[in-house]
């Protein structure tokens, strides 16, 4: 049973063909695209901050606003003792400023109330089950960001749900159109490869910022679409 799915409490599906199919996809997803690291943190605390001004807003607007926090606060210590208004001037370029300040603030405060003098040892020393609680638990965070920060900062084969995965998915035929990212984020759970979480993830992010684009998915270029549903249909459409 895949992390996620004992985090999630789903049942796999170890006879579902996607299982399988999902190892590949990460084989060729890795080939075309490589496994970046996308911006993010092998800090955890820089890495939960990140995650959680990144909802909403652009990868270029959020990167500028953490730098931009963590230079105007270096420190969970200075950000839990801030006035609230600096830190919405500091982030308000980001979008939801007022919201975010006090998650920002609440978050520090948890954080320092949890793991002590070194939060970030802290959370590296818990378990799986530990870490997604505490972190699902903090403030405009929640189960997706929980587990993002488990893969790219504590090590964990724990994988996320954006909508990039979810709509690479649907396309696949690998879950129905029309779920909310809870259900596709449990379902997909159900069918993870052992060990390849952050490949599967990693390269569907990227893959659907660059070939399956929302509106106009490049079929013609895409390293799926043989193995895709919409794919297949865009090459015979075109007669390829």
């Amino acid at each position: 049973m895949s992390t996620t799915a004992r985090l999630l409490n789903v049942r796999p599906l170890p006879r579902w063909p996607w299982t399988a199919r999902f190892a590949e996809v990460a084989d060729r997803l890795v080939a075309a695209h490589g496994v970046p690291r996308l911006g993010n943190f092998r800090d955890p605390i820089k890495e939960i901050f990140y995650i959680l001004l990144s909802a909403k807003t652009t990868d270029a607007q959020y990167r500028k606003t953490h730098r931009r926090l963590w230079t105007r606060f270096p420190g969970l210590a200075a950000l839990a003792s801030a006035r609230i208004r600096d830190i919405r001037r500091c982030i308000e370029s980001g979008g939801l400023a007022a919201k975010r300040a006090v998650h920002v603030r609440q978050t520090a405060r948890i954080l320092l109330e949890k793991g002590g003098p070194n939060p970030a040892k802290y959370l590296k020393s818990l378990d799986e089950t530990e870490a997604f609680a505490l972190l699902s638990e903090l403030p405009g965070l929640g189960p997706k960001s929980a587990l993002c920060v488990m893969m790219y900062s504590l090590g964990f084969d724990a994988f996320a749900v954006d909508v990039n995965v979810q709509r690479i998915a649907e396309r696949m035929g690998a879950i129905p159109p029309g779920l909310s990212h809870s259900q596709a984020q449990r379902r997909l759970a159900r069918a993870l490869p052992l060990g390849r979480s952050r490949d599967l993830h990693v390269g569907m992010v990227v893959h659907g910022r660059k070939i399956c684009l929302p509106r106009t998915p490049q079929c013609g270029s895409c390293p799926l679409a043989d193995a895709c549903r919409t794919g297949r249909r865009e090459r015979d459409r075109n007669g390829e």
